[in-house]
């Protein structure tokens, strides 16, 4: 006789940087038991953030390549429904619901593969920024380079060459909020490969870095996190939020009349199994590239 095994996971009031970590951490422990099932409980949400969305969607992906049935519970009805149908999550629960189509406010979650993310930056991420930014998409050229870096960094880190990515326009405060994650070896695993660190924040810290560099994978030469601080917080007046392992590590400006970027590391609450990116940019102090325009000549 086989014993059936459902878990039920229930999501917290709010799923944010607070208490992302532990609910992954609790599915994790719980799928190390083997269940033939998961249950994700929406019942008490109330708040969600874009970052839950694509953590929740990489653990749906580990989950299925576990062979474990996975259902959602509320996610229709709960009172932060409206973000979860919007933001492309409620459609991973099941085939035969429609992905919502992209909108202002949503950029909706996307399983990514590294060998198809320049086609994702290139033909979804960059439109859809420049139409919030209403800048011409070649003024975004320079952003376009620094995450196309960081999903090259997907395969350096992932064991399964795969991320999640979405991205959220709040008009309120006029903030957009892009973030990507993947599970896998995690920034601080890949640096200690070459490198001994104090911590898992150290690590990242020493990862974020100029001219660092694992090279692990031909062409990924590490330039992706540095330059992309360099452009979303030291340029453009953003926030850069990386979670990996133990470590969290923060980046935001350092000040009006000052050039760079404040940075701080520390332990988080829990254990991250891989690498979550949360950039986020203000419509207002946004600056786009020169676009130089070519002059047509008859002759």
């Amino acid at each position: 006789m086989v014993t059936k095994i459902k878990h039920t996971f229930l999501l917290p009031v709010k799923l944010n940087h607070a208490t992302l970590y532990p609910f992954v951490e609790a599915v994790l422990k719980g799928l190390s038991k083997r269940p033939n099932s998961i249950l994700f409980d929406f019942s008490r949400l109330e708040g969600l953030q874009v970052g839950g969305v694509t953590v929740i969607c990489n653990l749906m992906e580990l989950i299925s390549r576990m062979g474990i049935k996975v259902s959602f519970y509320a996610a229709e009805w709960c009172r932060a429904a409206e973000f979860v149908e919007r933001s492309g999550l409620l459609a991973l629960s099941s085939k035969e619901l429609t992905p919502p189509r992209t909108c202002r406010a949503f950029l909706p979650i996307k399983l990514v593969e590294y060998n198809r993310s320049h086609g994702y930056v290139h033909n979804e991420l960059v439109p859809w920024l420049a139409a919030n930014l209403q800048c011409d998409p070649r003024a975004l050229a320079t952003l376009r380079v620094c995450f196309e870096e960081v999903f090259n960094n997907i395969r350096d880190h992932s064991s399964i060459e795969v991320g999640c990515s979405a991205a959220h326009f709040d008009a309120s405060t006029g903030k957009i909020t892009i973030c990507v994650s993947d599970f896998g070896v995690g920034i601080p695993g890949r640096v200690r490969i070459k490198y001994e660190t104090t911590s898992d924040h150290a690590a990242i810290e020493l990862a974020c870095k100029e001219g660092f560099t694992t090279q692990s994978t031909p062409g990924n030469m590490g330039a992706g996190l540095h330059i992309l601080i360099r452009n979303v917080v030291e340029r453009n007046s953003g926030k850069i939020v990386i979670t990996s392992g133990n470590g969290i590590y923060t980046c935001v400006p350092s000040g009006v009349s000052e050039q760079g970027s404040k940075r701080s590391g520390r332990n988080a609450t829990a254990t991250y199994p891989g690498t979550l990116i949360r950039a986020q940019l203000d419509i207002r102090d946004f600056v786009p590239d020169v676009v130089e325009h070519e002059e047509f000549i008859w002759e």
